[in-house]
Formats: structure tokens, sequence, C-alpha cells
């Protein structure tokens, strides 16, 4: 076992129906007594929340701890461990007994005793990416964004992950103890405040279902972590929003065009696995709600109430309205993730709208070598035609300028102006100019084979234009 650990215990009790946050510093079979249904001291109703430097290692008590969960011990195992997400349930029911002719006890499966559910154990993981908030000065448009900071400030990456991971065991009559692993800082505070919320208006049905339905307290956890969520895409989204104003030069465009792509990809693929789960939990939900409303009476009922307490809470009103809400989530979890593709389709614009800036770079300096060569190529030609070599040197060893330079000059500068003319014209205009040599050619063409034609076998055939468009007629005449 490992040292002691710290734990924050959010829970509630009847007499006083409000949440409170609780801290306890204890070692790892000091807190497995503790979550134990059995000889634990905590609330019936509790979260428990550890930071991820105390999530007790695989050698250090990991799975002694989830067992008390009665998770399997597989998911203490580092494959699990580090995952994008998943999702399990485990219900234990109490099998009705009956005895058989020789006088032993054996289980009975029949509709008229059925069994009543016991435990319920789920366990699942959601991921989080966090991305470094941009200041205020960096971005006017994007004063909205007052969430705190989640990146310590002497962070070189400019991002934190939080693999969050909820490990749950629900107890019959009502005994529901949740371990929330690598939560925000600030997640008991946002889950307290909302049951708070709830608390205010408190509802009588509710709270028998709440004791009832071993998914009661996964509704508002997974409502803040979905808006851990939230906060994560729009962190993902503000930089990229920077990139799409600043327009950047390639080098440094594609450099943060990449770490955004990358958190934008980490994004997505968290959010298609946070999908995937909160869609398993809707469907363990579904069926152990169908189990219990079907299953109500039992051996359980006469001995501890617990069938019957299931029975009466989980109302068809209850089921329906929880089997929609976890939808709800589910649908919330799915637009998150377009918002985050999205994201990433607008990065893909940015990397094309780049080529294009540098395209259009290379096509100045294209133009510029262009317009340099069109200035010096006519002076270069015509000296190289006419060899007209206007300086020398004097039997004196003096330098001497020719009396006919003017000549050079005379050429070669209307010559090149009217190059450099042409060659502007032509870049301005040369589509028109196109089109309009085209259409000469055209009309020459058709003005060329107006007239009409005979052909060998004495058929005529007349070629005309009319409105643009031309019209073959052939008249064929038959010598008897």
């Amino acid at each position: 076992m490992e040292g002691r650990l710290g734990v924050r215990i959010l829970s509630t009790s009847a007499e006083e129906a409000n949440w409170l946050i609780e801290e306890r510093c204890v070692d790892c079979s000091t807190l497995i007594n503790l979550v134990h249904p059995a000889h634990g001291d905590l609330p019936d109703q509790c979260y428990l929340f550890m930071h991820k430097d105390d999530y007790p290692s695989i050698d250090g008590g990991r799975e002694a701890l989830l067992a008390a969960f009665n998770v399997p011990r597989f998911v203490a195992s580092r494959t699990c461990f580090e995952l994008n997400g998943y999702a399990g349930c485990k219900p234990v029911f109490e099998e009705p007994q009956h005895t058989n002719p020789f006088g032993e006890q054996q289980a009975e499966e029949t509709t008229s005793t059925t069994p009543a559910l016991t435990t319920c154990t789920t366990w699942f993981r959601y991921l989080v990416k966090m991305v470094q908030k941009i200041d205020s000065f960096q971005d006017k448009y994007k004063p909205y964004d007052k969430e705190p900071e989640y990146v310590p400030e002497d962070s070189r990456k400019g991002y934190e992950w939080f693999e969050m991971s909820a490990f749950t065991r629900w107890d019959s009559p009502g005994k529901c103890r949740v371990l929330c692993v690598d939560t925000p800082p600030d997640f008991p505070d946002r889950l307290r405040d909302a049951l708070l919320k709830k608390t205010e208006s408190p509802n009588l049905s509710e709270a028998a279902a709440a004791q009832a339905d071993p998914f009661a307290l996964h509704a508002d956890l997974l409502d803040v972590m979905i808006t851990y969520s939230d906060i994560s895409v729009w962190r993902v989204r503000d930089p990229i929003r920077l990139l799409e104003k600043s327009r950047l030069n390639g080098h440094d465009l594609f450099e943060q065009i990449h770490d955004h792509a990358r958190h934008a990809n980490h994004s997505s693929e968290v959010l298609e696995a946070g999908m995937q789960t909160v869609q398993e939990l809707g469907r363990y939900q579904r069926e152990i709600h169908e189990t219990i409303a079907a299953h109500g009476h039992g051996p359980g009922q006469q001995r501890t109430g617990g069938s019957g307490l299931q029975r009466r809470g989980l109302t068809l009103t209850y089921r329906a309205q929880a089997r929609e809400y976890t939808q709800f989530q589910l649908s919330l979890v799915r637009s998150l993730k377009l918002r985050s593709d999205s994201s990433l389709q607008r990065l893909k614009n940015e990397v094309g709208l780049a080529y294009n800036n540098i395209a259009r770079q290379d096509n100045s300096v294209m133009k510029s070598i262009a317009l340099l060569t069109m200035i010096f190529l006519p002076a270069t030609f015509i000296s190289a035609l006419f060899s007209t070599t206007f300086f020398t040197y004097g039997d004196n060893g003096s330098w001497e300028v020719s009396d006919e330079l003017w000549i050079y000059f005379v050429t070669t500068v209307p010559a090149t102006i009217t190059i450099v003319v042409f060659w502007r014209v032509w870049l301005d205009y040369g589509d028109v100019i196109y089109k309009w040599l085209k259409g000469l050619a055209l009309r020459a063409w058709k003005g060329a084979t107006g007239p009409v034609s005979r052909t060998r076998s004495g058929s005529t055939t007349e070629t005309g234009v009319e409105d643009g468009i031309q019209h073959a007629r052939t008249k064929t005449e038959v010598t008897v």
C-alpha cells in the first residue's frame, strides 16, 4: 500500500438535506474500508474525488480499491488506465431460493418469484483536453469566456489533460458511492452547485427514485463533464478564430496550424469516445430499469423492502424521463463533436488559403523577374544583333565612347517600352484579347465555308449561320 491519499467527499444527509464538501487525508487501506458498504461510515449518497497523483498505482492498492466498488480487476490495468473512454456495468441479483426434494437449496428463475437487484456497479471514463485560455487583450471579441484557467501558468505544453474516471457502487436499498478520479479542481464545487439547485426545489418522487435508481447520481455527474467538454471545444476554437483574423505568413501560419489541428483532433477523438460512453450508459440504464420494473416483487421485498422500494420509486414516468434525459445528454456530446469537427474544417480552409497566398506571392516574384527580363532583353538583343560596341580603348589607353551611341538609345528605349507595355496589357487583358482573336478566326472560318459546295454524289449542302447556330440542310437529287 502507498502513503496517505487526499480525498474530497461531497455528501448529503437526510437530516440537513444539504450537500457539503469534506476533505480527508487517509491511507489506501482506510479508504477501502471507508467506501465499503458493510462497514463504511460514509453517508448513503456521496461522491469521492481523488487527484490523479493520489490515485493508487497498480501495485499500490488500485485493484483493492476498485474491488471495494465491485469493479472487475482488468479495469485497474494499464490498458484501461490509458484508454480514451470506456463504460461497463455489473449488476448483482438476489436469486430466490427453493428446496428440492433432496433438501438442497437451489436458485429459482420463474416469473412468480423474481430476483431482486441488490448491487449494481458501473464504471466509465471520460476525457477532456483543456487548451490554455486566450487573454481578453488578444481577442477583444471574446469577453464571454469567464471560466477559470485550467492550464498551470508554468506549463510549457499549453494544455492539460483531465482523464476523468468514475466508479459507482449502488447497494439496495439506496446506498450509492461514486469515486471520481482526475477531475478538474473545481469539479466538486460545480457538482455541489448543481445538486443544491435540486435541493432548493425538492421533489419527493425524485428523492425516492434517487434511492431506488442505481443511475440516479450519474445525471448530474455527466452534466458537469459535458460542461467541461463545452469549455474545451470553445478553447480549441478560440485560437483558430484568432488565426483566421491574423492572416499570418506561411511559415508562422503552418507552425500554429499544426498545434491547433492536433488539439482539434484530440478533442474530436475524445468526444467520439464520450458519445459512445454516454450511449452505453444509457443502454445499461434502460436495461436495469426494465429489469427493476419487471422484477419488482420477490424475496428481497419481504426481507429488506428493497425491491418494493425500487418498484415504487422507478415509476413509468421516472423511467421515461431518465431515458430521455440521457438521450438529451448524448445529443449534447454529439453537438460538441460536430463543433469540434467544424474547427478541423476551418483549419483545412486556412491551410488552403495559405497555399493560395503563397502561390500569389510566388506569382508576384515571377512577374518581377519577367519584368526585369523585359527591360534588359531588348537592349541585350539589339547589342548582340548589330554588334554595337560603343565603348573602346584608344591608342593611348584612354576610355573612348563612340559618337553613334545615340543610335543605341533611339532603338533600344522604344523597343523596351513597347515590349513592357505589350506584356502588361497582355497580363491585364489577355483573356479579352484571346476571345477577340478567337471571334475573328471563327468569323473568318464561317466566311470561308459559307458558299454552297457540291459533293461527288450530286447532292448539295448549304451551310449558313443564323443567330450563331449552324443549320445544315441536304437535298438529294435522284436522276432517273
